[in-house]
């Protein structure tokens, strides 16, 4: 399902493993008129990593996953009364039990009594499907079409990148970077996680690596990224530039940017499929560049993917980049894309 196509309201994830429960489960959640989103199968624990914290209630059983992380509207089902209590004791993220069908009145009227969740916040994903296809470009946009209300983070993920600060001109500015700060499994506050970056002054925080001419043994891996998004993604916005195979699993949408090229739009294709696998949704943004041969429709077909926006060509902008930095003042097609693109997760 595409986040921009999603029910006006949050919806409800069922997320058991039990046969039987499962089917009750569905079908009660089913009769809120809210969208059901099924985690069942092997889509479920990506599934309930990327929709625990959006999610209007989430229905899980004994032998499921339980979201990582506390929040109101978890609750578990079971098949008997002997059995409820037993399992509400090893399951403390669940806030009440229903045993099914014969309590089945009672977790509607516990679904329907759910305040509306709190504002989280939003992780989008830029990945490049060419050598300087522009993602980084695209992604410094985002955050700072962004900048004005939802205190953006940008976080540079590739290794030989040459730090993503470069980009912004904030290259000299104080703050941690890659290597310098320990994230680690218990809970980080975004706040203080923010405070620690360096920032643009229009209040973008950047987390990259920082430039050596010594052999550093850092190396970023998946589930370190993965921790750093879920730490920035709980409130604003959080673009992560980064390549395929650290694309987080707490993205809301990869954003793939596609040079209007054949080998581009075939390498968008792949890439497209192995996100879709990790139950992650993807849009596109074509990139248009003086050889670009393709349409966007062609671009379209050959990914198999929507495209969103458009990138195009703009005089004098990779000089002032590399001089200056991305203008605080997007040019307007600039603006436009990142404007589309952030459309997509509202």
């Amino acid at each position: 399902m595409r986040a921009h196509t999603a029910a006006s309201q949050p919806p409800i994830l069922v997320a058991i493993s039990d046969a039987a429960l499962h089917t009750e489960a569905v079908h009660l959640a089913a009769a809120t008129g809210r969208q059901v989103i099924d985690a069942a199968a092997e889509a479920h624990p990506a599934a309930l990593a990327r929709h625990a914290d959006t999610a209007y209630a989430i229905l899980i059983d004994a032998a499921s996953s339980a979201p990582r992380r506390p929040r109101p509207g978890v609750f578990l089902v079971a098949g008997s009364v002997e059995t409820i209590d037993a399992e509400l004791a090893v399951c403390p993220q669940a806030q009440e039990g229903f045993v099914l069908p014969e309590q089945a009145a009672g977790l509607l009227r516990a679904l329907g009594s759910l305040a509306q969740p709190p504002q989280v916040g939003r992780v989008l994903s830029v990945v490049g499907t060419a050598g300087g296809a522009g993602a980084s470009t695209l992604g410094a946009c985002l955050c700072r079409s962004a900048a004005a209300d939802r205190e953006p983070a940008l976080v540079d993920a590739h290794r030989y990148s040459g730090g993503i600060d470069l980009l912004l001109g904030i290259e000299a500015a104080v703050g941690a970077r890659w290597g310098e700060i320990v994230i680690g499994e218990g809970t980080i506050e975004r706040a203080g996680l923010r405070h620690a970056l360096p920032s643009t002054p229009d209040r973008i925080a950047v987390l990259t690596s920082s430039r050596t001419t010594i052999n550093d043994p850092f190396v970023l891996d998946a589930g370190m990224l993965e921790r750093a998004a879920e730490a920035l993604g709980a409130d604003g916005l959080t673009v992560v530039d980064c390549p395929v195979s650290l694309v987080p699993q707490r993205s809301d949408v990869a954003v793939l940017v596609v040079p209007a090229e054949v080998r581009a739009a075939a390498s968008a294709a792949r890439i497209a499929s192995e996100l879709a696998a990790k139950s992650l949704d993807v849009a596109l943004v074509v990139r248009r560049r003086a050889w670009s041969g393709l349409s966007t429709a062609e671009v379209e077909r050959v990914a198999k993917e929507p495209v969103v926006a458009e990138l195009p060509e703009i005089a004098g902008l990779t000089r002032q980049v590399e001089t200056a930095g991305l203008p605080i003042r997007l040019p307007r097609p600039l603006a436009r894309a990142a404007e589309a693109v952030l459309a997509e997760v509202g």
